[in-house]
């Protein structure tokens, strides 16, 4: 009897998968997870400070804490010009995904009308580094009594906001 065309490449292709697979573990292309220093240089009761970014040298980050105060304050004061000075030409802010690509569309599309001319007030809470950047937890009060929480996590070189990317909680 013979057998269908169809039928006979079918099993030459199932024959074939099967030898192909094999019963072998198949081997693997990533790299096991690597660890740093030993368990107790991540413990909260640690003795010395873990260093969450490296590349950043205590002066600059001291630097880049200083420019996170400073927008807090001028933006808490509504001070137009000072919260606009921190900002690089080219400056780009994420906020929950709308995004301004300069420092004018973050300013008139964004932190004016949303932020500055409703009265709105940052409370700086917890800070903490994210490789190069360090991310503010905020809450923010408007005038009407408008709360939101969330986060900015700053990119700042040469004592300008480059990126913000906010987030909320």
């Amino acid at each position: 009897m013979r057998r269908p065309l169809a039928t006979t490449l079918m099993a030459v292709i199932v024959a074939t998968l099967t030898a192909a697979c094999g019963t072998a573990e198949p081997s693997r292309s990533v790299d096991p997870p690597r660890t740093f220093g030993s368990p107790s240089a991540i413990s909260p009761t640690a003795s010395a400070p873990v260093d969450v970014s490296p590349g950043v040298a205590d002066d600059d980050r001291a630097a880049i804490e200083e420019v996170a105060a400073r927008f807090a304050t001028a933006a808490n004061a509504g001070d137009e010009e000072a919260v606009a000075a921190l900002f690089a030409p080219d400056a780009r802010f994420d906020s929950v995904g709308r995004i301004y690509p300069s420092r004018d569309d973050i300013m008139t599309r964004f932190l004016v009308p949303e932020v500055l001319r409703v009265g709105g007030r940052y409370e700086p809470g917890e800070r903490r580094w994210d490789g190069t950047r360090l991310t503010v937890t905020y809450r923010f009060t408007t005038a009407s009594g408008g709360r939101e929480e969330f986060t900015y996590a700053y990119l700042v070189r040469d004592g300008l906001i480059r990126d913000v990317v906010g987030r909320y909680l």
